[in-house]
């Protein structure tokens, strides 16, 4: 399956899909995570895959039909010698509108992998290494426990092991606090969202040390 919706991934394809009938030998070329193996695979039909040749760029052996993936454009002698084309494949933040077709096939995969039926919603993709953090984005995302989870998580570790009411309050709230920080920087946020007085907020951080 390739997945094309940009009209750059679209180009892509169809430079991939003439190098796969008439047999050409490739070099793909990207930064991490961008899918140079995915093509590689996608454009061979029983050809020679060799990873990082830029790294060293020595071919040994007499095979007609050669792929080959580095992070970094050959020097055009090079490319030449052992090479019909090379082909760019550039980071997902040059082609944003792939993103939201990677996330519903990577969802997919998850899904069936991890035997899960649930859905996930993923509003700020994690795109720092394309595909590669895209993807683990969105399987930390189907294994995060839900709220309903957590909740008996932590019934059944009290069962096991608790202090006073006093003490597991506080344990909570700091817990509470601490997430409501990073998520809405300021005090004032903090109140409005969990509707308690500011001041007495001001108090119970301080107190917990938060």
């Amino acid at each position: 399956m390739f997945i094309a919706v940009s009209d750059y991934l679209t180009k892509i394809k169809n430079i991939a899909d003439m190098a796969k009938e008439l047999k050409l030998s490739i070099y793909i070329w990207g930064e991490r995570g961008v899918g140079k193996t995915f093509l590689a695979n996608y454009i061979s039909s029983n050809s020679l895959i060799i990873e990082d040749f830029d790294k060293n760029p020595f071919i040994s052996t007499h095979q007609k039909f050669i792929i080959a993936t580095g992070s970094k454009p050959l020097n055009k002698e090079l490319l030449k010698k052992y090479f019909s084309m090379d082909i760019e494949l550039k980071p997902l933040k040059e082609h944003k509108e792939d993103i939201k077709p990677f996330i519903d096939y990577f969802s997919q995969e998850a899904k069936e992998n991890l035997k899960i039926t649930k859905d996930i919603k993923i509003d700020n993709p994690d795109i720092s290494e394309n595909l590669n953090s895209l993807k683990r984005q969105i399987y930390k995302e189907f294994l995060k426990p839900s709220k309903d989870e957590i909740y008996e998580l932590l019934k059944e570790e009290l069962l096991k092991n608790h202090s006073t009411y006093e003490e597991e309050r506080n344990k909570f709230e700091k817990i509470l606090f601490s997430a409501m920080r990073v998520k809405y920087k300021s005090k004032l946020q903090i109140a409005n969202h969990l509707k308690i007085n500011r001041v007495t907020l001001t108090k119970k951080m301080k107190a917990l040390d938060v």
